[in-house]
């Protein structure tokens, strides 16, 4: 057989011949796309486009299940100040909704814990709008 530079063959390997470190990455993979897929989904039923400016996104984390009761009602809607980082929560926010993000400018990002089962993200309006795209004093 004959192979050019753009001919490329790929072989899947089944899950229980990959090593530990091998399943967890593809789980970690796997559970990413589908928060993409379904973060998207989402958004297209509520036919919401993220702006180019102006936006605020807040990620509502909830609290772990191993800390004790006053520790979860003391950190409840505090800020979020350990990982995952506010830069890869939104990377993934904007990963999810759009091919190519290079047009989003201007954006605040919180982080807050939340004595809550679940955890939901709210994005709104009202941060300063710039006049220009290229201005944003």
């Amino acid at each position: 057989m004959r192979a050019t530079q753009n001919d490329r063959i790929f072989f899947k390997i089944p899950r229980e011949r990959l090593r530990p470190e091998g399943l967890k990455r593809l789980m970690r993979l796997e559970r990413y796309n589908e928060y993409k897929i379904s973060l998207f989904a989402l958004a297209k039923q509520k036919r919401f486009s993220p702006p180019e400016q102006g936006g605020h996104l807040v990620f509502y984390i909830p609290v772990p299940k191993s800390w004790r009761k006053h520790k979860k009602e003391h950190m409840h809607m505090k800020l979020h100040q350990s990982k995952p980082d506010w830069d890869n929560l939104a990377k993934a926010f904007f990963d999810s909704m759009l091919t190519e993000d290079m047009h989003i400018a201007d954006v605040r990002v919180t982080k807050k814990w939340v004595n809550q089962e679940k955890g939901w993200i709210e994005f709104s309006w009202g941060s300063p709008t710039f006049s220009s795209p290229d201005v944003l004093i």
